[in-house]
Order: C-alpha cells, then sequence, then structure tokens
C-alpha cells in the first residue's frame, strides 16, 4: 500500500513540472495574447471615461463597423483595390532593388549613377512625393508609385550590403576552383544575401503600406481604403475610422506572413535545400516559427592520436622565407626526366611584404606535373602566402608568377574547408565539376563520399558535420576538379592517422599528372609524405 501511495505522488509531482515546462515553451504566444487583452481593457477603459464616441468609440462599437464593412458588397472591390495598387509597387521594387543591387555590385559606376537618387528617396518627405506626384500621374495609380519609391531602397541597401559582406575567402575557392558567374551568384552571393533580403521584405513590407494609404488619402484614389478613411474623417465616423484601421492591419500582417512564407520557400531551396528532407523543421521555418540548429556530428576516431609533435623551431631548418635571398631545396629525388616536362608555375625571385614585413623575400621555386613541393617550417614563414602565389590569390611587390603552358585547372584544400555550410557534401563536390552533375555522377559522388566515412552527404548540411568530416569533403572536392596544380595548405588537420594513410594513397593516384604543393609542420605528416612519393622536394627554413 505504500509502494502505490508513493508512487502516485511521484506521478504528481512528476506532472507538475512537466506543465510547467509546457508553458514556459509556450510563453511568447501566451505573452502576445496578454498583451492584445491589456490594451483592449485600456481601450475599453478609456473610451467609458471620455464617454465621447466621435474622439474614442468603445471596441464594441469598433467591431460591429467591422462587421458591417465585411458584409457591405464594395468591400471586396474596396479592399483589392488597394491590396492591387499596393502590392504592384512592392513587387517592382523587389526586383529592381535586387536586380540594381547586383549590378551595382560588379560596377562602380553604376553605383555611383544610383547614389544621388537613392539618397533623395531616402531623404524626401514622402507627403512632397505624393503633392508632386499629383501633379504627373493620374491619383489611381499614386500608391503604385509611391511604395515602389519607399520599398526600392530599403531593397536596394539591404541586398548590396548582403552581396558585399559575401565572404572574401569563399570567393577565393571560387576563383581557385574556377566558378562561372552563375555558380558564384547562385551559390555564394544569393544565400549570403537571403537574411538581408528576408529583413527588407518584412521591412518593406510594413513601411508600403504606410505610404500607400497615406498616398490614397492624398490622392483621393476611386474604391480605395484610404478613400474611405478619409470619407470616414470627413463625416466623423470614428467607427468606421477605426474598422477600416483594423482592415489594414490585418490585411498588411496576412500579407506579410503569405509574401514571407514563398519567400522564405525560395531561400531553403537556394540557400538550405537539405531542409526539405526534415519537414516538420521546414514548416516551422516556413511559417516564421523558431527552428533548432543542427549540432555537429561527433567522431571518436577522429581525434589525431599518431604521436606526432609539431616541428620545434630550432629544428625547421636554416633560412626564414622572409630573410633569404632564395629557397633551400633539400633533396629532389626520382626521373631526372622530370626536369624536361614544361613547368606547371614558375615563382621567380617573388618577394611579398603585408603591413611593411617582408613575408617573402627573392623567393624562386619551379613545379612540375609529378613532382610534389613539400614546404614546412614555423608559423610566420610566409608557407601560405607561398601557396597563395601560386594560385594567383596574392600579386608579389616583386618578381612574377607564371604558368609557362597556360593556366592549368586549380584545386586547393585551404587551412579553412571553406564549404558552402548550407548545402549537403556531394552537393559541395559537385561544384568543383564543369557543367551539370546528372543522377550518375551524383551516385558517384555520394560512393566516393561513403569510402571516406560520410554516409550523410545528401541529406545533411555541411554545417551539421564535424570537423573531421568537412575537411574530407574539402579534399573530395579537391580530387573532383581533377586539377593540374593542387595546392594543400595544412590538409590533414582534424584527421586521424588511417584517414591520413587513405588520403595520401588518393594523393598518389593523380600525381603523375599533377603538380602538388603541400605545407605541414607535423614531423610525421612530413615522414609520410617523403616516404609516399618518389619525386619529393622539400623546401624549409633554411640556415
Amino acid at each position: 500500500m505504500r509502494n502505490r501511495v508513493d508512487n502516485t505522488k511521484d506521478h504528481s509531482s512528476g506532472g507538475r513540472p512537466r506543465l510547467l515546462d509546457a508553458v514556459w515553451r509556450h510563453r511568447k504566444p501566451l505573452y502576445l495574447v496578454l498583451s492584445v487583452v491589456l490594451w483592449i481593457a485600456l481601450w475599453q477603459y478609456y473610451a467609458k471615461r471620455m464617454d465621447k464616441s466621435v474622439l474614442l468609440p468603445y471596441p464594441k462599437d469598433v467591431w460591429l463597423a467591422f462587421r458591417e464593412l465585411l458584409a457591405s458588397e464594395t468591400f471586396c472591390t474596396i479592399l483589392l483595390g488597394s491590396l492591387k495598387h499596393i502590392a504592384t509597387g512592392f513587387g517592382m521594387a523587389l526586383l529592381c532593388g535586387l536586380v540594381l543591387a547586383i549590378i551595382c555590385r560588379f560596377s562602380a559606376f553604376a553605383e555611383m549613377l544610383l547614389l544621388p537618387p537613392m539618397k533623395l528617396v531616402k531623404t524626401v518627405p514622402v507627403v512632397s512625393f505624393i503633392i508632386l506626384l499629383l501633379l504627373w500621374v493620374d491619383p489611381a495609380r499614386i500608391s503604385i508609385v509611391i511604395s515602389f519609391l519607399i520599398v526600392l531602397p530599403v531593397v536596394y541597401a539591404n541586398v548590396s550590403r548582403g552581396i558585399r559582406e559575401t565572404s572574401p575567402q569563399m570567393l577565393e575557392m571560387a576563383g581557385v576552383f574556377n566558378f562561372s558567374f552563375l555558380r558564384k551568384l547562385r551559390h555564394l552571393y544569393i544565400p549570403n544575401t537571403v537574411p538581408y533580403a528576408t529583413a527588407a521584405v518584412s521591412t518593406g513590407l510594413s513601411l508600403c503600406w504606410k505610404a500607400g494609404i497615406a498616398a490614397e488619402i492624398i490622392g483621393l484614389s476611386k474604391d480605395s481604403i484610404g478613400r474611405q478613411l478619409y470619407d470616414a474623417k470627413l463625416y466623423l465616423d470614428t467607427r468606421m475610422l477605426f474598422a477600416w484601421t483594423v482592415v489594414v492591419i490585418l490585411v498588411s500582417v496576412l500579407m506579410e506572413w503569405a509574401i514571407m512564407v514563398v519567400f522564405r520557400a525560395l531561400a531553403v531551396t537556394v540557400a538550405d535545400p537539405t531542409l526539405w528532407y526534415r519537414p516538420r523543421r521546414a514548416v516551422r521555418f516556413l511559417v516564421g516559427l523558431p527552428v533548432r540548429e543542427d549540432k555537429p556530428i561527433e567522431e571518436t576516431e577522429e581525434k589525431v592520436a599518431d604521436g606526432s609533435e609539431n616541428v620545434p623551431p630550432e629544428a625547421a631548418g636554416s633560412e626564414d622565407l622572409a630573410s633569404g635571398d632564395t629557397v633551400s631545396e633539400d633533396h629532389a629525388s626520382g626521373d631526372l626526366a622530370l626536369k624536361e616536362t614544361a613547368p606547371v608555375v614558375v615563382l621567380d625571385h617573388v618577394s611579398k611584404s603585408f603591413d611593411g614585413r617582408a613575408v617573402l623575400t627573392d623567393v624562386s621555386v619551379t613545379l612540375r606535373k609529378g613532382e610534389v613541393l613539400l614546404i614546412t617550417g614555423p608559423s610566420g614563414g610566409g608557407k601560405t602566402t607561398m601557396l597563395r602565389s601560386m594560385l594567383g590569390l596574392v600579386r608579389p611587390d616583386s618578381g612574377s608568377v607564371g604558368y609557362p603552358s597556360g593556366k592549368p585547372r586549380m584545386a586547393a584544400v585551404f587551412q579553412e574547408d571553406r564549404l558552402c555550410e548550407g548545402l549537403p557534401a556531394w552537393k559541395n563536390v559537385a561544384l568543383a565539376i564543369p557543367g551539370r552533375t546528372g543522377s550518375e555522377g551524383r551516385a558517384k559522388i555520394l560512393a566516393e563520399l561513403g569510402e571516406l566515412g560520410i554516409d550523410d552527404g545528401s541529406r545533411k548540411p555541411v554545417r551539421a558535420f564535424s570537423g573531421g568530416m568537412k575537411r574530407r569533403t574539402a579534399w573530395l572536392r579537391a580530387f573532383a576538379a581533377r586539377p593540374e596544380l593542387l595546392v594543400l595548405d595544412e590538409p590533414f588537420t582534424g584527421l586521424d592517422s588511417a584517414r591520413k594513410d587513405l588520403l595520401i594513397e588518393r594523393l598518389k593516384a593523380i600525381a603523375d599528372n599533377t603538380a602538388i604543393a603541400i605545407v605541414t609542420h607535423n614531423t610525421s605528416e612530413i615522414e609520410k609524405i617523403q616516404s609516399s612519393f618518389e619525386n619529393v622536394r622539400r623546401v624549409s627554413r633554411g640556415v
């Protein structure tokens, strides 16, 4: 009997926190309901205190007037008239703002050309525009023009900012993998601009309704909400004035919600297509509810436990790249016939400084297909700058970087993964392949991802991957490009010994037709590379 009583107590005490939990989870809707009730109560209180319906009608009277509006024969005609004009102006502004922002991103002249009118539209009062438009435009169309003028600078400014703040590192990656302009636009600029464009749409919708209705009031547009508000004021029909104001608020909120659902659907398709594989999350996102972030996958086997140590400064070699005249080369083993092939890339007496500090000084390097250039040394020695010079991402202060056989197909595994975080792994890999990737190509990529231990290559965005999974995706992207020049900057970061061996084997398979440059400071990686390839030249900080 005691046990039964105790169980009952446990059940009741456990139920109470669950109820409080449910209330806490839904606290925002509850706060909203309480807020609405509070303001209506205050409205009722002050209406009763004033007792002058001409100045402040009761909520009940406004509700009755609202019902009268809905039952009237002209309501739909009036509502649709205003909705059509304001929606037309908004749609035109959204389209023009997007197009102009893209044009001005790539044309400084166009940006300067648009600067004065955009400043003018943002600073001149709306009433001034409306009065001027009364002289130039049919009153029925004034709300279209005003809605357009109000929303255009908002969309233009937000989208321009989104485009400008696209990651320079991602743009460098796109340049190395030779992305076309459309690919950059589709997979870099547009996804980065989506949050800014979303904010612009939300802000612009509320602004265009306010400005559009104000234009209808001043222009006395026929069959419009603005005309009804003007007539209600003229005849001191405060009930109807409040009722039409409620209509404007409701229609504005519903229009904003509907357009945002459509806009979010487009945004998901462009920036995070894998969300469609999770219907519940997709629905929550579309209707504007918070969505939990994807938790990164944890892989215990990715801990680097091979016992390797970093190269200590005193054992790194002899001469700093920033202070020497030439780069020292420890050895060059392999077939001497390689010397007779045309170089893929040549650094000829290259020097480079940043903020007055010399990073490379008089560096000369020649790299051919079939050769592996291993660059070692501590941080700050110019290793990454040397690789970036090979890729054409850094312009030297003196000397030159040349491609005697023509610019080669390039690929890189950067220090950062530089992946499109919203796309699945297979799509990140496919971006490095020129042309469209069909179903067979996708299946092949997914199979190769599986070989590297990535089984969620199509349904999860890479932002949900662990560091090691992202690294392997970056490696496979580099292989997929079939490069003639492959640059690897600390490429084994976050990988265990077994996967390092697997990737080195994959690297050996393409080594004969590729010039490879690798930066690392890990002693075990240096030993593996030197023992795995025949034609290795090691460049280090010399004496």
